[in-house]
């Protein structure tokens, strides 16, 4: 296995929407889904949920209070992995994964499950990759019980089972774990492995937002808009979909922009809303596109060269924004 091992290979979740320019929006990405979301008017998604889960690589979480065993092996292997590169790194990294899974150690055991399914380090293994990722989440592991629920969801390294998947991100969930949160709240919307529940999604849906979710908080702020669950509050309504503006989410973009150019629930600024407009529309939405089509001919050239410079600032400063030095599996480049 050559170096490049080392970079990413998981699926990352993408995000698409479409809806009446008319209405507030969500969107709803189908739990482990790395397909386009249908999204409804709605607070909630109505469609059953059919795509399949991509293995994130999320961060392994380390907390200098853990007191799993050989945690020392443990952490020696992130080391290697944050700081070197070759082929016997990769090997030496792994073995010292296995001394603590086979010590019990739920992190390394989950970052073995994840290598055997991956084949990083060692050759393929779906089995033996499925028993570790097995026994890290009965270990109660969080980013472990958040892939097997996604295993369980695709059907293919499992058996699909909707219930299993809904049991195992509902523990990931209850420890914080703020995929998971999202996740779960997307099922209760579904009714996927478990009943569809409006208030229980909105409760994860809430909890997700808080944890800085963007699409969360996008959907958050949608029901504070249409009242279905919580009562009717616009002004949290702009706030979360500010919150998930400003993380680049564009259904959220879409929303801010609206509220900005109507004005009703915060001052009219048209420069804004070109900006939020344009942001969401370089996403693909072509409603947003049309949108801003339409503000700019009430704005001076002047305005709109103000509108598009501060969309370029956005961007450049979502870009620069520091990522996590937490370690991942594989480590991230």
């Amino acid at each position: 296995m050559s170096s490049k091992s080392l970079l990413p290979v998981f699926f990352c979740l993408l995000v698409a929407c479409k809806r009446n320019p008319d209405q507030p929006a969500t969107i709803s990405r189908p739990p482990f889904s790395n397909a386009p979301a249908i999204v409804t008017n709605t607070a909630l998604p109505s469609a059953p949920v059919t795509n399949l889960p991509p293995i994130t690589n999320k961060p392994i979480v380390l907390q200098s209070s853990t007191n799993y065993p050989a945690q020392d092996l443990y952490e020696r292997a992130v080391e290697i992995l944050k700081v070197k590169n070759s082929d016997a790194d990769l090997k030496e990294a792994i073995s010292l994964f296995q001394k603590a899974a086979d010590a019990g150690n739920p992190a390394a055991e989950h970052a073995l499950g994840v290598s055997y399914l991956e084949g990083l380090g060692v050759a393929k293994n779906q089995d033996e990759g499925i028993k570790w990722l097995k026994k890290a989440a009965e270990d109660n592991f969080p980013e472990a019980q958040f892939k097997l629920a996604g295993l369980y969801a695709r059907g293919t390294a499992l058996k699909q089972d909707p219930a299993a998947a809904a049991e195992w991100v509902r523990k990931a969930a209850e420890q914080g774990h703020i995929e998971a949160e999202y996740n779960l709240a997307t099922l209760y919307a579904a009714g996927r492995g478990v009943p569809v529940d409006a208030t229980n999604a909105a409760i994860w849906f809430k909890k997700a937002a808080e944890g800085g979710h963007p699409t969360a908080q996008s959907n958050l702020g949608v029901l504070y808009a249409s009242g279905k669950v919580f009562e009717k509050n616009m002004t949290k309504a702009v706030e979360w979909w500010r919150k998930a503006a400003e993380q680049g989410q564009p259904s959220a973009q879409y929303n801010l922009a609206q509220a900005l150019q109507d004005g009703k629930e915060i001052p009219q600024d048209l420069i804004e809303a070109y900006k939020w407009y344009s942001l969401a529309a370089e996403k693909g939405d072509s409603d947003a596109a049309a949108l801003r089509d339409d503000i700019a001919l009430k704005l001076s050239p002047a305005d709109v060269a103000e509108a598009l410079k501060r969309a370029r600032d956005f961007k450049t400063a979502l870009l620069s924004r520091p990522k996590s030095d937490a370690p991942r599996w594989p480590l991230e480049k």
